[in-house]
């Protein structure tokens, strides 16, 4: 048996599975129809095995709904593209309508574009191929179940059973109708109005690429995809919006967009203050759910835009290495011998320009109460300042330094406090030769609060100085070395 035929007879067995409707295959090019009630069917085109793709089109008939069918359209391809973002299996989409052929405002139909997502990346052979026939079709059957179970069947005998007559109706809630003419202006290019089952009110403003829907029970279900499948979106402020990552999907939203988001809430809920929202990101439209309203709002953000926003972060990024984080010029030996890291520091200190004296008052760790340096420290003061007087004071200082290739955290620096006060001091130095941890930071921040001077040195601020007395450098093999040949000034 030949692959293709070998293909043909797996996909015929998943769709009698999954009681989908297979239109009879001809030459690699399947048609996978659900159901007139969901109106999805999935187009596959198998020709090798490095030639895959796949494509989804909404489109109902007049068969469950009556009359003009675009909030079918248009609301059941917004839920479908948010199950294929949510899943595991993620796939980021775009969509777009098709207009109907002779009605202006009227929506024939929508295509659903797969752009991003593992199945559409690395098949290079039949069993990849397989594979994702194993993910895609079962997709299909497993959005149909979710999907009804909170819409409800909306099946002939159900809707005489419960007594719902399921003509679409044009009225629409107030409150979107007042959102959509404050926010965006009213045109004459829109599509609207209400069902009973699937329980949804709407609003298609087709020129702005607006729709908002009210319906509890849509809300419950996408927050319900949200909360079951669990996506936890890695964010990073860009310059002109946020990038988000979501294992191998990428989109970036605009800030300008989440006001609009923001914008219409407000309108909605008839509040100022700022509402919390779920988003799923597409390819060319942003969703938000804040019950019982869903906003879409169709803007690019997929992963072009993505790329866009990266390069321009990259630009700032490489410009705030150059500036913050320099590379650097020294290789620090695995292990630094504390006495000579004490001594660089000590070097460093006696050019600093605003220290007067530094002296070392015994050996380390021999009984020197928990102090390596003593500094005498002309220290900025607003309180000394005068007409005649900067604002500048000399202040004893208590310095320790601690060598260590690991962070310094504060369970290494302990009883600050005391020292400070044992030595009658007025402030305290800390000096490492690798970084200070964030408790750290925050304990020295708060002795600032309570009126003791606190500064210290990692070893960015080490390097830094070093690379301005670089004739120091050969003093203290046991702590660093240039990582190339330099130019040692002779200070005298």
């Amino acid at each position: 048996m030949s692959d293709i035929l070998e293909l043909t007879k797996i996909i015929k067995e998943l769709c009698a599975d999954y009681s989908l409707l297979l239109e009879t295959p001809s030459e690699g090019n399947f048609k996978i129809f659900t159901d007139h009630a969901s109106g999805i069917t999935l187009f596959l085109k198998i020709q090798g095995p490095t030639d895959f793709s796949f494509y989804f089109l909404q489109r109902t008939y007049d068969i469950v709904y009556h009359g003009d069918r675009s909030d079918v359209h248009v609301i059941i391809s917004l839920m479908f593209s948010s199950f294929l973002r949510s899943m595991d299996s993620g796939i980021s989409s775009s969509q777009f309508d098709i207009a109907h052929p002779i009605v202006d405002d009227e929506i024939w139909g929508r295509y659903i574009m797969p752009i991003q997502g593992s199945v559409l990346l690395g098949i290079s052979s039949w069993e990849k191929i397989k594979e994702a026939v194993f993910k895609i079709i079962p997709l299909l059957a497993v959005w149909r179940e979710v999907f009804w179970k909170f819409a409800g069947c909306p099946c002939e005998e159900c809707l005489k059973k419960d007594n719902i007559n399921n003509y679409r109706e044009y009225e629409v809630p107030n409150e979107i109708l007042a959102t959509i003419n404050m926010v965006f202006k009213k045109h004459s290019n829109f599509n609207s109005g209400n069902r009973q089952r699937p329980n949804w009110s709407y609003y298609y403003d087709i020129n702005n690429e607006v729709t908002i829907i009210k319906s509890e029970m849509l809300c419950f279900y996408l927050e319900s995809i949200l909360k079951f499948t669990n996506r936890k979106y890695e964010t990073i402020e860009g310059i002109n919006g946020v990038l988000i990552l979501d294992g191998e999907l990428t989109n970036f939203i605009k800030k300008k967009h989440v006001k609009e988001i923001e914008k219409v809430l407000a309108n909605l809920m008839k509040s100022k203050m700022k509402h919390k929202f779920s988003v799923i990101p597409l390819e060319n439209m942003v969703i938000a759910v804040k019950n019982p309203y869903i906003i879409a709002l169709g803007r690019l953000c997929g992963i072009e835009e993505y790329k866009i926003e990266r390069e321009h972060l990259r630009n700032r990024h490489n410009k705030e290495s150059q500036l913050l984080f320099p590379v650097s010029l020294f290789e620090w030996n695995e292990i630094v011998c504390p006495d000579e890291f004490e001594a660089l520091v000590k070097s460093l200190l006696e050019r600093e320009p605003n220290v007067k004296f530094v002296r070392k008052p015994a050996p380390i760790n021999q009984g020197d109460k928990g102090r390596d340096l003593l500094i005498e420290w002309y220290i900025l003061d607003s309180q000394s300042i005068s007409k005649t007087t900067p604002p500048s004071s000399l202040v004893r200082i208590v310095g320790q330094c601690k060598a260590s290739n690991k962070t310094i955290g504060k369970n290494k620096v302990l009883d600050i406090r005391d020292t400070v006060e044992t030595h009658n001091a007025s402030g305290y130095f800390l000096a490492v030769s690798a970084q200070i941890s964030g408790p750290l930071t925050e304990k020295l921040e708060d002795l600032k609060s309570k009126g003791i001077w606190t500064h210290w040195w990692n070893r960015d601020d080490i390097e830094k100085r070093l690379s301005k007395n670089q004739d120091l450098i050969p003093y203290f093999p046991k702590v660093l070395k240039a990582k190339n040949k330099v130019k040692f000034v002779d200070k005298g």
